[in-house]
């Protein structure tokens, strides 16, 4: 597989709060259905969750603090990896984020490239779906 050239893009920025109960992954996707935007990346997370599915583990407690959470979306799919801590032992977990429901609050930073779009497609040397990274054309809405 050649090597891909990283496309250096414009941003435009998205301010978010998501309240108790919110679940944070189909909300966003619902804002990028809602505004039309393609592709979206989180800059930066801060707040608490009371659950979140993990690959390695079910978070099911009162609270836990978001230490971070980055990742992409695109108009069919998203990719998150957080990390986690629980404010009364400080212990750490973190992994692949497959659902998460805010706890008290949630503040998000998220930014939509505007010279590019992201997808998944299989790899075949990782046995997964990948991101790929398309340059917009300028007849591309």
């Amino acid at each position: 597989m050649p090597r891909q050239t990283p496309a250096s893009t414009g941003l435009r920025c998205y301010p978010l709060r998501l309240g108790p109960g919110v679940e944070l992954i189909s909300t966003i996707h619902e804002l990028m259905e809602d505004i039309g935007v393609q592709s979206l990346f989180i800059l930066s997370c801060i707040g608490t969750l009371s659950q979140c599915s993990l690959n390695s583990r079910q978070l099911n407690k009162k609270e836990y603090e978001i230490v971070s959470l980055n990742g992409t979306f695109d108009s069919e799919s998203h990719y998150l990896m957080g990390s986690f801590a629980d404010p009364q032992t400080g212990a750490l977990i973190g992994g692949r984020v497959h659902s998460l429901i805010v706890h008290s609050t949630c503040e998000l930073m998220l930014a939509e490239p505007l010279d590019c779009t992201f997808s998944r497609a299989f790899d075949p040397r990782t046995g997964g779906n990948e991101l790929v990274v398309r340059r917009k054309l300028l007849t591309d809405p």
